[in-house]
């Protein structure tokens, strides 16, 4: 969707269904230049990856001599309970990219590569207007240094057990979702056939309580708080929550 009304598109690029090995293996062949995956799909809604599919991703591109990239662009930088998703996978690429979080909300994105790939680089065979910006670059470090602690990722990952143990609490009250998945503070949780659609009514009403959530498709809520949020901010969050949409569930 976010490609129509531009173009011409890129050709030659093959999209197979997302955790489907079989496809996968019949998509990748010796002209295979490069696998480009999300470890969590996140405007997909907020599905992760099974370890055995990133797992056979490696083994394909390995196998045929293609390069394997992974779009941690909203998982990167913590957000997961790791610096990168691809660590707690144990499934490491060839290319890395990575954005949003890396800023702190300020503007930057970077890519990540191997030593071996990485030669192939010289000066100005990559260059961009602000690529490389004093500013952003220095926004970017104190950004990793926060985060790449113990304490941060510690955090993650007990406010996003916290954040799930109530999500769950609260379906098993109103029957709102199918499922909440996702890692780490990525969540998204997934609407029931009686409520599909309706993702968006459910933001809208949690933002009258002055809640933000997002959404992952019409049929997914999405949660992303701060890394840093505190156990406080999480219960009264639910809290919230749980008014607004005692009323949606009526």
């Amino acid at each position: 969707k976010y490609s129509e009304g531009f173009g011409p598109r890129p050709q030659a690029i093959s999209h197979v269904p997302y955790n489907d090995i079989a496809a996968l293996r019949a998509a990748v062949s010796a002209r295979t230049c490069a696998i480009v995956v999300e470890p969590v799909q996140g405007e997909g809604g907020v599905l992760p990856a099974s370890r055995e599919y990133l797992q056979a991703a490696r083994e394909l591109a390995d196998a045929h001599g293609a390069l394997l990239i992974f779009d941690e662009v909203q998982t990167g930088v913590g957000r997961t309970g790791a610096l990168y998703a691809y660590q707690q996978y144990g499934v490491t690429p060839d290319i890395l990219t990575s954005a949003k979080g890396l800023g702190g909300g300020f503007p930057i994105g970077a890519m990540l590569t191997t030593s071996e790939i990485a030669q192939h680089f010289s000066v100005g065979t990559h260059g961009t207007t602000y690529g490389g910006n004093p500013l952003a670059c220095a926004v970017a470090e104190a950004v990793i240094d926060t985060v790449n602690t113990a304490e941060v990722q510690a955090n993650v990952t007990a406010r996003a057990a916290q954040l799930r143990t109530g999500l769950e609490a609260l379906n098993a009250e109103l029957g709102l979702f199918a499922e909440v998945r996702g890692m780490g503070l990525l969540l998204g949780a997934v609407l029931q056939p009686a409520y599909a659609g309706q993702a968006r009514e459910l933001l809208l009403a949690a933002a009258q309580h002055g809640v933000v959530v997002l959404q992952a498709g019409a049929d997914v809520v999405r949660f992303a708080p701060s890394l840093v949020i505190s156990e406080a901010d999480i219960a009264e969050a639910l809290g919230r929550l749980a008014t607004a949409w005692r009323q949606s569930a009526r």
